[in-house]
């Protein structure tokens, strides 16, 4: 009896085909097992990290700050009616969670999918979330957006500098671009 397939042709018997189909048995289930793992793993990191990082930003909310508008010396300066002083934002970080006064935060800045936030007294702290989740917390309190990567506490405002279409001034020294959009919302929220 002669066979023309290829198993055959090549030398192989009966015996060693199914020891061949047996041992890519064992190879795929092994190797599949091993992928299943790892998946299971990183789903369970994900997880982990969504579910602390939705307990670990934490602020109290509160009414939006009215703007009342007061001549001081030919200048327009916006005043807030009421105070934010006692209110806070829980910043976590990778050891400890910081409790930081609103009123303290000057600016904050995009770095990729983090932010940095800018206190005074000089101090920088690098959070693991992005700006549009503080751009939505702090809107609130009347921060402004000047920039895809910009926000900004107002009351920090030094002045507005008219090089490159619109530059802020920040009371610390810091300049923060305003973007083509946003410059005529910005220039009627701090006054002209």
């Amino acid at each position: 009896m002669k066979y023309n397939t290829t198993f055959y042709a090549a030398g192989l018997g009966t015996p060693e085909i199914i020891l061949i189909l047996i041992s890519a048995l064992f190879f795929f289930t092994f190797f599949g097992g091993i992928i299943f793992l790892f998946y299971s793993l990183i789903k369970r990191r994900d997880s982990k990290y969504q579910a602390e990082g939705s307990s670990n930003v934490a602020i109290n909310i509160a009414v939006p700050t009215p703007v009342v508008e007061e001549e001081n010396d030919g200048f327009q300066k916006n005043t807030p009616v009421r105070s934010i002083q006692n209110e806070k934002i829980a910043l976590p970080q990778q050891y400890e969670i910081r409790y930081v006064f609103v009123n303290e935060i000057i600016r904050c800045e995009a770095d990729d999918n983090y932010t940095n936030f800018y206190l005074q007294g000089e101090e920088k702290i690098l959070i693991s979330k992005s700006l549009k989740e503080y751009s939505d917390l702090l809107k609130p309190y009347g921060f402004l957006r000047t920039h895809q990567s910009h926000l900004i506490n107002p009351s920090f405002v030094k002045s507005w500098l008219k090089e490159d279409g619109g530059v802020l001034l920040m009371k610390n020294g810091d300049k923060i671009p305003v973007s083509k959009p946003n410059r005529e919302s910005v220039k009627q929220i701090l006054g002209k």
